[in-house]
């Protein structure tokens, strides 16, 4: 396939997945929000019906589709301290967001978009469990709304990191979020919020 024009991330999730188009380009997404199983459906059938009306393509062309893989067990922890019924449930949801990565993807093959399971990316970020902040993002995405849920963030990088576009924070950026007077105030606010 031909260098895309637009990549859509896509991190499926049970209750709504996270879906952001990047148009490679202009290097800008396009379009990032939290969508339910049978709205990303609907959202892909209309990709697929203006696409092929565009160009008159049996095809999609020009489109390429990267869901993050829920079946790569690399990336897979279970916290310590969890219990048998806890470990049953996470194990449960993993499974039915397994199923939800399963049925886009087959639904896209079938539409004809050029479809890329990837692993899930390395989580070396701030966020709980490693996962990328707001405010990390909005460090080398440029454009993003100013509030996302973590399904669009990873939705957005997974679109951006397919692309090869740079991911890059600037060391600014850190030494103002762990300077003394930022760690006092972090722990002042912890401390108010448990008493």
């Amino acid at each position: 396939m031909n260098k895309p024009k637009f990549i859509i991330g896509i991190d499926p999730d049970v209750k709504k997945s996270g879906f952001a188009v990047l148009d490679v380009n202009a290097k800008e997404i396009v379009q990032v929000e939290a969508l339910s199983f049978p709205d990303l459906i609907l959202m892909l059938n209309r990709i697929y019906i203006d696409n092929r009306l565009e160009f008159g393509q049996p095809k999609v062309s020009g489109v390429q589709i990267v869901i993050e893989d829920s079946d790569d067990t690399t990336n897979w922890h279970l916290p310590a301290g969890v219990n048998t019924r806890a470990a049953a449930a996470i194990g449960h949801n993993v499974g039915l967001c397994h199923a939800t990565q399963r049925h886009i993807q087959e639904w896209a093959i079938n539409l004809g978009f050029d479809v890329k399971l990837t692993k899930p990316l390395k989580k070396e970020w701030m966020g709980r469990d490693g996962k990328i902040t707001q405010e990390e993002i909005m460090q080398f995405i440029p454009g993003l709304p100013k509030k996302m849920n973590q399904e669009c963030r990873d939705a957005a990088l997974l679109a951006w990191n397919e692309a090869g576009l740079p991911i890059r924070i600037p060391a600014s950026f850190y030494q103002k979020r762990f300077s003394m007077e930022n760690l006092k105030n972090d722990a002042l606010k912890e401390f108010k919020e448990k008493n």
